[in-house]
């Protein structure tokens, strides 16, 4: 009798698995591939997309629990959405093995690039340090190239009262730069024309510069796409997702309708929004010339439909090339993604690529090598 007991529990559970197994499956899959699906048309799968990370890992999870179980038939339907969504994996967790063919940059045939939103200048930690931290690490660094977000207040770069001080030797290091559109600035050690191409859907948060690197020209498109814009409430609700304490002591209803009317209204907005920049900016990339370099802060994820239609078919992720594991690039309020990017086409290759650990920003910032083919 206790055995027959214990078998009926054991199936019932093991139904009950498969069920969740199958469930799961169906939701990471279509996590994976949401991007595919235009925002303007639904918003679902772009949200569910913002939960792909979290599908993999409960994903590779459920998969070690059966296996152990020797459970090997229901342990086959997660092999099966893991496998056909190869793709999608490595675009989070790009798995280059070995050093690259150079780790830094300095002779004619190569050069650096480096994107940062650098939050106004301002300190992250909000204290006030001797040296502005942000504007010391792009000495530091000494990229070629440098393309700022958030990089000018509104205002003129040149009259940016926290980094007056550092000023002269930044403007000395680089002797080519913008004075900054909107919030955009350029810094170069190669001269550049700056172009009159912005995405107009975007108030000009992508700005183009025609770089002279020698005998080449590299078109660059500076980029800072349309933002979700939570608000602190709005952020304090997602907060309290992440902590069961403060979860539980809520009202589910009143929780769920805040949730819906503030954070997920404002995310499938966003959504559809930078779904029009991102065709618009992929037209202007389609008429550019043949080396191009996009970079920048998108505000979405790697496999998003934003991030699928800039890059299309023509252009290398320069994190995908070159670099090993996931990483973040935005950090505050726990809102842990990868949302800045260095895309490229035409005759270089990237050859290796660093995300920078400062923190001075809410943004960390990506720093690529390439070298002429």
């Amino acid at each position: 009798m206790g055995i027959r007991i214990f078998k009926n529990i054991w199936n019932l559970l093991r139904a009950c698995g498969l069920i969740f197994t199958v469930l799961l499956a169906v939701a990471y899959v279509a996590s994976a591939y949401g991007g595919m699906v235009n925002p303007s048309d639904d918003t679902r799968y772009a949200l569910l997309g913002l939960g792909y990370p979290l599908l993999l890992v409960l994903s590779l999870l459920t998969l070690v629990v059966w296996l152990l179980l020797r459970q090997w038939k229901i342990a086959a339907v997660t092999i099966v959405s893991l496998v056909a969504t190869i793709n999608p994996i490595l675009t989070y967790c790009p798995l280059n093995i070995g050093s690259h063919e150079l780790a830094h940059g300095g002779g004619k045939d190569s050069f650096t690039l480096l994107t940062f939103n650098v939050m106004n200048f301002d300190d992250f930690d909000g204290t006030e340090h001797e040296r502005n931290r942000t504007v010391q690490y792009i000495l530091d660094t000494d990229a070629d190239m440098v393309c700022l977000q958030e990089g000018a207040q509104q205002e003129r770069f040149t009259d940016i009262a926290v980094i007056k001080n550092e000023l002269p030797e930044l403007l000395a290091r680089y002797p080519y730069h913008t004075q900054g559109i909107d919030d955009m600035v350029f810094l170069s050690k190669f001269p550049f024309e700056e172009g009159s191409e912005c995405v107009t859907n975007i108030r000009k948060k992508v700005v183009s510069y025609d770089v002279h690197v020698g005998e080449r020209t590299i078109r660059i498109y500076n980029c800072h796409l349309h933002s979700i814009g939570l608000t602190m409430d709005d952020k304090e609700i997602y907060r309290q997702m992440t902590e069961i304490d403060k979860l539980s002591g809520m009202e589910p209803v009143e929780f769920m309708k805040e949730l819906r009317s503030n954070v997920i209204s404002k995310l499938s907005q966003a959504f559809v929004v930078r779904g029009g920049q991102a065709r618009e900016l992929r037209e202007l990339i389609d008429s550019s010339g043949e080396n191009v370099i996009v970079c920048g802060d998108f505000n979405d994820t790697p496999g998003s439909y934003c991030y699928r239609t800039v890059r299309g078919n023509d252009l290398h992720d320069a994190y995908l090339d070159c670099a090993f594991g996931p990483t973040i690039t935005y950090h505050d309020n726990r809102f842990y993604f990868k949302i800045d990017n260095i895309f490229y086409r035409g005759k270089m290759k990237a050859v290796d690529i660093e995300r920078g650990s400062i923190d001075s920003s809410d943004h960390y910032p990506l720093l690529a090598t390439f070298v002429w083919q």
